[in-house]
């Protein structure tokens, strides 16, 4: 398998097939992250050759152990960057080798779903990808200035709402403490943003 430096996935993807769509954050200025400071580059998209040679190999091994795979994480920091019609050429090799898979899910970040259009969306919601994690970390705006998330509350309601128009489920990762103490209850107030979100902390 093509797995580039430590390979990051949320809990709830523990039952998932983990296959590399990229290597790196297209961001990577968070004040507070290190998790791709092992690589020797920012970011990298993986060839679409190491992606089907990969999902070859975790076809073999589950014919192998009569396993049948549901759903799919794309890893790296946020595959969900790709242009739709590149993220839809991923979706339709993973239904090649697994015709069982139901869903794809991967890491985003809120500029990753701002390049996409509502059409565009549908279409990745048409093709399994469901229940995205995005890394929002508060909802305060002086926070994430300060750690320079590249983004403001108001951009995180408006692009979950365009999910939620496409029916793409997600999750938060939330840092309760980013604000401060005493400024927990400002950092919270993005927690309402859709009935379809779920935070993860």
């Amino acid at each position: 398998m093509h797995y580039t430096g430590t390979v990051w996935r949320p809990p709830y993807e523990a039952s998932s097939l983990l296959i590399e769509a990229t290597a790196g954050c297209t961001h990577h200025k968070c004040k507070f992250c290190t998790l791709y400071d092992d690589l020797p580059f920012k970011f990298r998209l993986s060839p679409l050759e190491d992606i089907e040679e990969d999902l070859k190999e975790a076809q073999r091994h589950c014919k192998l152990w009569g396993r049948k795979i549901s759903r799919t994480f794309l890893v790296g920091a946020n595959p969900f960057v790709l242009k739709a019609s590149r993220l839809l050429e991923i979706a339709s090799l993973i239904q090649k080798y697994f015709p069982t898979n139901q869903s794809i899910g991967c890491f985003a970040r809120i500029t990753d779903i701002t390049i996409k259009s509502d059409e565009e969306l549908a279409a990745l919601r048409e093709a399994g990808y469901d229940s995205i994690t995005i890394g929002i970390e508060t909802g305060d705006n002086d926070a994430l200035t300060f750690m320079n998330k590249g983004y403001q509350a108001e951009d995180i309601i408006v692009q979950c709402r365009r999910f939620d128009h496409a029916g793409i489920r997600y999750n938060f990762f939330y840092l309760t403490g980013i604000s401060g103490r005493g400024r927990g209850e400002k950092g919270q107030s993005i927690q309402q943003t859709s009935a379809t979100s779920s935070i993860r902390r």
